[in-house]
């Protein structure tokens, strides 16, 4: 009996040693696979996903009267690293099926996912599984509406694969059902905080923050997560997906072929432009036979002809190489459909523009909060003979003013529309309409019968507009001066809607080159001596356009003395011409040394000029081309203010400021400002005059200028500022010009009936 009690007693030992292992192995197994792999911030969130198969799919069950829209967000899953930029392909089948199983409908829909950033970045995505940190893409979204689910309550999904380095795919399903809250506010400040970033990931695009609607969205609707059917880990394998909020779901989604989302779509009547602002190379990648393309540089100061480029062929029978390109526009345009990407000089992609419009059509409109007495802009795109209803409301609802917008509808040659499938459509050209709105407007409304795209942009008629303008293009410079834009984009009240209803067309946007343009306006200057009594002539380079037909030369008109021939062929001719009807021949002599600027009669020479001394420039207003005019340049004292007065008088097309600095001070840029005060337009109207700029010039110094001054002759061009007067100012009353340094400047006024003769203070003999 003793023996049996110890036995037992054994036994029992062993079985609660035994039992304590099991149990202090699965915890140890369990503490093990929980380990964090890497340091995680606060907002992290563990979400449940399921791996799908390409063999059997996997079978999620909806309430069919209570589901507006199913959301499938996925993510590829890796054993380990690849190349960060490079898309990974994979496509996710999906059916709808009845209550029966009956298949209602079958769609592939394609995904081209990246992967998931660094820790520490807001997209820290990690699966662990069998104590492995894999890799993971960032999530990629598709959603199935409730018109596809009238009829189904369940849908499959199954994985096609499309690269050999994928380990797999996982996928949450959520449905979106409504919620019985009777009070949306007070059930929306009730949730938790981390629900509430949560909805708010779920249901906005971008950081604007939540309208009042979508608040009542947010909470009005639900999205409940959908488990599959079957037995876990026998019917389908389910992992932890580790993540930080908010999810910033960075899709590439497609549910056709694919293109590079950064490449330029070209084919004949599209073309792509990249604007040009420093001097450098170009390498682009081709996908299409390269002969096909055709490259044009452009000048857009138009001194010089569009230039046809040629590729340098590289190592890469896909890439070549565009070198020593000048600050321009380069027009892209090829023969046959081909895409093409381009990376500047540090490898960096070429990103073209983009812009959101609203769809409109018969079941949508677009409604915009506006501020009493602002000024807005309407970027309309649609086809020839639609029109789009604007209507602008006051605060109690009461119609202000409405008025019907016709399109006509042109074929943009540039501009395209990016389709969900990323192909690249041909879209109307941008057709715009502005309006200064009244104190008392509120709300407008948007509205047509067609399908017509639209975007509202808005400004305060008061609000300077500050612009680094260059001869070409630039980009600004880290000086200190900030750019602000002249328009701003707002969004819709019930933008959610668009989002809703997949309405918000993305457009990319291209610079079409500048039109061969033969002016037949004049210009005209008024003298002003009585405000500014300081002036001074000056030598000014005045190119012409390229295209510009030839003109006789007048007396005001000099060039380059380039030999003594030249000088000789104008003394004969005045020998032989009546001088009492011909001005005499000057010629115009600068120096570095001595006396600085002489100004003679060719006829009254002491001696021939030495053209080899290289201190001294000589210029004759004889031969051709005649490219440097002689013109009178008046000085404005920074503090000053010059104030011209059109009250009375014809209002101008236009207003040319052309501004000099004495000196050679190419690092400073020029800052000037300029107002027009009139009594403007309250009607819509096709232009829109910028009442207040500023502006910070940068030198130009491809345009050679000189002060006729016997001391300091050097002076420093900047680029010519155009104050537009449009049909939206019925009378101008004054113009107010100031600069924050001392300027010398011509003041020319553009009118539709050229002059009969230069005034004498504008171009002097």
């Amino acid at each position: 009996m003793y023996w049996i009690k110890r036995v037992l007693q054994a036994l029992l030992i062993i079985l609660v040693l035994l039992a304590g292992y099991r149990v202090a192995l699965h915890f140890y197994v369990w503490l093990n696979s929980a380990e964090r792999i890497a340091a995680r911030s606060e907002e992290e969130t563990r979400s449940v996903v399921h791996w799908l198969s390409p063999d059997r799919p996997l079978v999620y069950t909806f309430p069919t009267s209570r589901t507006v829209a199913i959301r499938v967000l996925s993510n590829a899953i890796f054993a380990s690293q690849t190349v960060f930029d490079k898309p990974i392909n994979y496509a996710i089948e999906y059916r709808l099926l009845d209550s029966q199983d009956n298949e209602l409908e079958k769609h592939v829909y394609h995904h081209a996912s990246k992967l998931a950033l660094e820790e520490g970045q807001q997209q820290v995505k990690q699966l662990i599984e069998d104590r492995q940190a894999l890799a993971v893409t960032s999530g990629q979204s598709f959603y199935v509406d409730w018109q596809q689910l009238t009829r189904a309550s369940k849908i499959s999904l199954r994985l096609i694969p499309e690269e050999p380095s994928l380990r797999g795919v996982v996928v949450r399903i959520h449905g979106k059902t409504p919620t019985n809250a009777d009070d949306v506010t007070r059930t929306w400040l009730k949730l938790p905080q981390q629900w509430r970033e949560r909805m708010t990931s779920y249901h906005t695009l971008g950081n604007s923050g939540l309208q009042p609607l979508q608040i009542a969205n947010a909470v009005s609707y639900d999205w409940r997560k959908l488990a599959p059917q079957g037995i876990p880990g026998i019917d389908f394998d389910a992992d932890i997906l580790y993540e930080s909020l908010p999810y910033n779901v960075i899709t590439y989604d497609f549910s056709a072929e694919q293109f590079d989302l950064d490449g330029y779509y070209t084919r004949p009547g599209l073309a792509a432009s990249i604007r040009l602002t420093n001097t450098g190379d170009l390498s682009v990648q081709t996908q299409g036979n390269s002969k096909d393309l055709q490259l044009v540089w452009h000048d857009l100061t138009q001194h010089q002809a569009p230039v046809t480029l040629s590729l340098t062929e590289t190592d890469d029978p896909t890439q070549f190489l565009l070198p020593d390109l000048q600050p321009g526009l380069l027009v892209i345009s090829s023969r046959s459909e081909m895409i093409t990407t381009w990376r500047d000089e540090l490898d960096q992609v070429v990103a073209p523009l983009h812009s959101y419009y609203y769809q409109l059509d018969e079941t949508s409109q677009a409604e915009f909060t506006v501020q009493g007495g602002s000024d807005i802009q309407l970027d309309m795109r649609g086809p020839a003979g639609s029109t789009v209803q604007a209507k602008v409301y006051d605060s109690r609802q009461q119609l202000l003013r409405s008025e019907e917008l016709a399109l006509t509808g042109l074929s943009s040659g540039f501009d395209r529309l990016i389709t969900p499938e990323t192909r690249r459509e041909a879209i109307s050209d941008s057709e715009k309409r502005f309006l200064r709105l009244s104190r008392q407007a509120h709300r407008i409304t948007l509205t047509s019968t067609e399908q017509v795209a639209v975007k509202l942009q808005s400004r305060h008629g008061t609000m300077h507009h500050q612009n680094y303008v260059c001869a070409t293009l630039c980009d600004a410079p880290q000086t200190g001066f900030t750019e602000v834009g002249a328009w701003f984009s707002q969004s819709a009240d019930n933008e959610f809607y668009f989002i809703e209803q997949q309405k918000i067309l993305k457009v990319r946007l291209f610079s079409a080159p500048p039109l061969i343009e033969e002016k037949q306006t004049g210009y005209l200057s008024q003298a002003l001596f009585v405000r500014l009594p300081v002036s001074n002539t000056a030598l000014v380079y005045n190119p012409p356009k390229y295209f510009a037909p030839p003109q006789p030369a007048a007396p005001f008109q000099y060039a380059p003395l380039e030999n003594l021939a030249q000088l000789q062929r104008a003394q004969l001719s005045l020998q032989q011409s009546d001088t009492a009807l011909a001005p005499v021949p000057r010629l115009i002599t600068l120096s570095d040394k001595g006396i600085r600027y002489t100004d003679q009669d060719i006829a009254q020479l002491d001696s021939l000029p030495d053209l080899s001394n290289t201190s001294s420039q000589h210029f004759i207003n004889q031969g051709a081309p005649r490219d440097y005019w002689k013109v009178r340049l008046f000085q404005l004292q920074p503090g000053q203010t010059l104030i011209q007065d059109y009250r009375g008088k014809d209002k101008p097309m236009a207003i040319v400021i052309r501004p000099f600095v004495r000196g050679n001070r190419p690092e400073h840029p020029l800052v000037m400002s300029t107002q027009l005060d009139g009594r403007f337009s309250r009607a819509f109207s096709d232009e829109y005059s910028i009442s207040r700029k500023r502006y910070a010039l940068a030198p130009d110094q491809e345009l050679p200028a000189f002060l006729l001054h016997p001391k300091k002759p050097a002076l420093t061009a900047y680029p010519s500022v155009t104050l537009t007067v449009g049909s939206d100012i019925e009378q101008l009353y004054q113009l107010s010009l100031s600069a924050e340094q001392p300027m010398w400047f011509a003041l020319l006024e553009e009118y539709a009936t050229p002059p009969p003769q230069p005034q004498w203070w504008q171009h002097e003999y």
